[in-house]
């Protein structure tokens, strides 16, 4: 995470779920950020019974496709956090871009 201008921090975000929709981030931020493909490794995703959105859990051999947004505000990381579920809970993972570097990222669903 890089410093930025006025004291926030900006963050990289792996997101797996409702979020990999553009116009679901641009509604929250008003923007749609940079982004990258990746994939979490070590990790499942799967349907809620009775819920519109997926969940993921540590898996071994599993891996889970998703996205990586790039340059998340403090600000727009606390409306993301928001927008989760009560069971939503963020942790730091490790994912591999696409582009193959690995890179330390917080979890969204």
């Amino acid at each position: 995470m890089a410093a930025a201008a006025a004291g926030n921090q900006v963050h990289n975000v792996f997101v797996y779920g409702s979020l990999l929709a553009d116009d679901v981030v641009r509604a929250l931020s008003s923007r749609i950020p940079q982004s990258s493909p990746a994939i979490l490794n070590g990790y499942h995703r799967f349907s809620i019974k009775g819920r519109v959105y997926p969940a993921i859990l540590p898996v071994e051999s599993k891996k889970v496709s998703g996205k990586v947004l790039h340059g998340i505000t403090d600000p727009e990381l606390y409306i993301l956090d928001e927008f989760e579920d009560v069971e939503y809970e963020r942790v730091t993972v490790d994912v591999s871009l696409m582009e193959w570097k690995r890179t330390r990222m917080e979890d969204f669903a």
